[in-house]
């Protein structure tokens, strides 16, 4: 691995897991759902600019465009239940049970494409969601907020968006038709209009503390950091390591957000915490662990192919 692809690496994990820290800001000062739609239309906007500039034009075939459209409604609702449940929970263990997401995308993955599922990936599973049953049994301290009701009901819908992540990912492996740009462009624009549209229908209002310097900079960043920028990094990762090495990010996210929490806000770190964060990381990393013999066929295969990434 070369150093600026070393570099991207580590940026993109930091910058997909700190995500969860601004959003916590973030839904202190912002509507939760308005919050997350003006987070993808402010990308979506910044992505047409980079577009523009490479010369990359939104296809006109509507079989280019359905396949996005049904991948924003997926993760416009993941990113509803993520921004809300966030009221009630500390951002990392958001983040530890929102990292559950491949273990939802194997059994979805048999059922749709037939794919096969080994031994040690069941295994995975059971591990995995042994640590969320330890992550989610800490419910006081510092980042809870609400009733005991609203806490459990906050952390199931967190592993509702995984399962909602976990569909559109099974989703535009077997269906996205354009390239990454335009697939990403679309489902971010689709989706922002989405999340304003239920801003809307729930009456949400913003207030003086929209204006803040910290409400305007959580949104800020969540749109240019933690979606343009880190899609971009995404493309270089996925051109230079294939798209397996790539999603290892995604292991480290939980990891980086549970610790900014804790040294920012100030958030628990229990043993309950600490152990189904590890338990839910590896059951992650056992899912997309290749069988020997097989890892190097499939990262050349995956470096040859640019696959759609799921929003953050």
């Amino acid at each position: 691995m070369s150093v600026g692809t070393a570099v991207a690496f580590a940026a993109l994990s930091f910058i997909w897991g700190s995500t969860y820290l601004f959003i916590k800001v973030g839904v202190e000062h912002w509507p939760p759902f308005m919050l997350a739609g003006l987070r993808n239309l402010t990308a979506c906007l910044a992505l047409l600019a980079v577009m523009a500039a490479l010369r990359r034009r939104l296809p006109r075939a509507w079989r280019e465009w359905w396949p996005p459209l049904v991948f924003a409604a997926l993760n416009g609702a993941a990113f509803a239940l993520i921004f809300w449940g966030e009221r009630f929970i500390p951002s990392g263990q958001a983040a530890v049970l929102v990292a559950t997401m491949p273990l939802f995308t194997l059994p979805l993955a048999r059922l749709w494409s037939r794919e096969p599922v080994r031994l040690a990936q069941m295994a995975a599973v059971v591990v995995g969601f042994a640590g969320v049953l330890m992550a989610s049994g800490v419910r006081e301290g510092t980042g809870f907020a609400g009733s005991a009701q609203m806490r459990m009901l906050a952390q199931a819908g967190m592993l509702a968006a995984a399962f909602c992540y976990a569909a559109s990912y099974v989703f535009s492996k077997r269906f996205f038709r354009a390239d990454t740009y335009t697939n990403t462009a679309i489902h971010l624009g689709a989706s922002g209009l989405y999340l304003l549209a239920l801003s809307l229908a729930a009456r949400e209002v913003p207030d003086a503390r929209a204006l803040t310097w910290p409400a305007l900079g959580s949104l800020g960043y969540l749109a240019l950091v933690g979606s343009a920028l880190a899609y971009w990094l995404m493309f270089y990762l996925i051109d230079r390591l294939g798209s397996v090495q790539a999603s290892y990010v995604t292991l480290i996210n939980p990891v980086v957000a549970v610790a900014l929490g804790v040294l920012l806000l100030g958030e628990p770190l229990t043993w309950g915490m600490a152990a189904g964060t590890v338990a839910v990381v590896a059951g992650a990393w056992l899912v997309h662990r290749r069988p020997a013999g097989r890892g190097r066929l499939r990262l050349r295969e995956g470096s040859r192919r640019t696959e759609g990434a799921a929003a953050r």
